[in-house]
Parts: C-alpha cells; sequence; structure tokens
C-alpha cells in the first residue's frame, strides 16, 4: 500500500509503502551502479544497512527509516564528532562481511575513471588530485567490498537498529577509499552550511576517523585528496564550480605537506 510521495532521483525511483503495517520502501532502478548497490545490500543482510526484504532485478523492497533523521542533523546539531564515529562503526560493520565474488562489484580504479582521464588544461589542482588517484590505485591496500558513497546523508537513523547506510554503488578496492566521501560532507548537499571546509573540523575528522577505523593518517588524507578531485569532476561535468571540493582538497594537501 502506498505511504508518500514517490522519490524520482537520477538513476532510481523510490516508492514509499506499507506491508502488513510496517513500512518499507520500494526501489527501482535500471542503473548499473545502483543494481550492483542492490546485491551489496542483499549480502550485507541488514548489517549496518537498511534490510533488503525482497528483491527481483531492478526492484528492491528496503526497510524504511521513519524518523527523517540522518548524520546530517548530527553536524548541524554541533555533534560532527558523534557522527563521525557513527559513520566509522557503521563502516566497520559493512566491511566485515566477506565479499565471495570481487568481480561482481565495480573496481574503484573504473570508480575514477573520469578523474584519471580529465584533460591536460583542467585546472592544475585537479590534475594534482588525478596524479594522486593513479598512485594510490597503482599499489592497492587491504581491498574488498565497498559502500562507495559513504557520507552522512546516506546514513539514516532506523531508530532501535540504530545508524544504518542506504544507497551503496557496490564497489572493490581499497578499505581506506570508503572514508574519503564523509570528508567532503554534508557541505556537498548544502554549501550554504559550510561544516567540511573548516580547518579545525577536518583536522579532528582525520584524528577521529584515522583512530577509530585504524587507518595511517597519511593514507587517509591522500585517498581524501584524491576523492575531493574526483567528486569536483563530477560537479564540472555538470556545469557546478567545485568550491567545496577544492578547499577540501587544499586542505588534505597542506596536512601532507
Amino acid at each position: 500500500m502506498s505511504d508518500g510521495t514517490p522519490v524520482r532521483t537520477a538513476s532510481s525511483l523510490l516508492l514509499p509503502v506499507t506491508r502488513h503495517g510496517v513500512p518499507i520502501m520500494l526501489k527501482v532502478t535500471s542503473d548499473p551502479d545502483e543494481l550492483r548497490g542492490g546485491c551489496l545490500m542483499t549480502l550485507w543482510a541488514g548489517q549496518g544497512a537498511a534490510r533488503v526484504i525482497e528483491h527481483d532485478k531492478g526492484a528492491l523492497l528496503l526497510e524504511r527509516a521513519v524518523s527523517g533523521r540522518s548524520l546530517a542533523d548530527l553536524v548541524y546539531a554541533d555533534q560532527d564528532d558523534d557522527a563521525t564515529r557513527y559513520l566509522c562503526q557503521t563502516a566497520e560493520l559493512l566491511h566485515s562481511v566477506p565479499l565471495r565474488h570481487p568481480e561482481q562489484m565495480r573496481p574503484l580504479k573504473s570508480w575514477f575513471a573520469d578523474l584519471l582521464a580529465s584533460p591536460s588544461h583542467s585546472a592544475e589542482w585537479v590534475q594534482n588530485c588525478a596524479r594522486q588517484a593513479h598512485s594510490l590505485l597503482s599499489a592497492p591496500q587491504e581491498q574488498l567490498a565497498l559502500h562507495g558513497d559513504l557520507h552522512h546523508g546516506n546514513v539514516l537513523d532506523f531508530g532501535t537498529r540504530g545508524w544504518c547506510a542506504i544507497d551503496p554503488k557496490g564497489l572493490y578496492g581499497e578499505r581506506v577509499a570508503d572514508f574519503a566521501a564523509l570528508f567532503l560532507n554534508p557541505d556537498l548537499a548544502d554549501s550554504q552550511r559550510p561544516y567540511a571546509i573548516s580547518p579545525h573540523r577536518f583536522e579532528q575528522r582525520v584524528r577521529l576517523v584515522s583512530s577509530h577505523a585504524k587507518l595511517d593518517a597519511v593514507r587517509l588524507l591522500q585517498w581524501i585528496h584524491a576523492w575531493s578531485g574526483l567528486s569536483a569532476v563530477w560537479f564540472i561535468e555538470d556545469g557546478i564550480v567545485p568550491e567545496t571540493q577544492k578547499a577540501v582538497a587544499d586542505l588534505a594537501l597542506k596536512a601532507l605537506s
């Protein structure tokens, strides 16, 4: 039974429904990234992510969060440290699920194709990010299934189940890379309320993530630098000036120097 207004995104149709009185979400897509993400959510079986109730080709019935809260709300309530910890806890749950068939996921190098192929007339800082990405991708470490878009807006409050991830892209690559997107957010969704570009907050996030996720801080900064460039290329393709991405790339590069 329909239980809300359908939402059409760039890649999917989302319809809030109820089943036996329980709120769920019907997601319909033909997008390859979303289809892989659906397979990954099925594999996760609710561990750190919304549960998949049923799936069939391009349709998923998902557990639905009804609180309306994401980790972005914690950031805007001056609880950024808590939001960062919850992101790390969610990532730990997702990354602990073994992947038997890595070939079913999209290689991280393929995900970075737009940045790696950026033209020579691109801004120098974007070219620097591309060189960083090439170096990292040439010698990957600790590879596993990645969410691929793990940030504040994609981790929702599921009540007694806690904070759970939605909307994975289904990638395979270095674990550290899955923590890079959070450093650009929630600013990419709302640049009028800048948080990610604060030098103090950036430094604190690096400390927290490297500590909680047991990551090498230098490697983390390198992935943040590379990911900022990838996100920038996508913004540029859409005709949007990548101000947040440049600011975060500069912060990462400064911390590395």
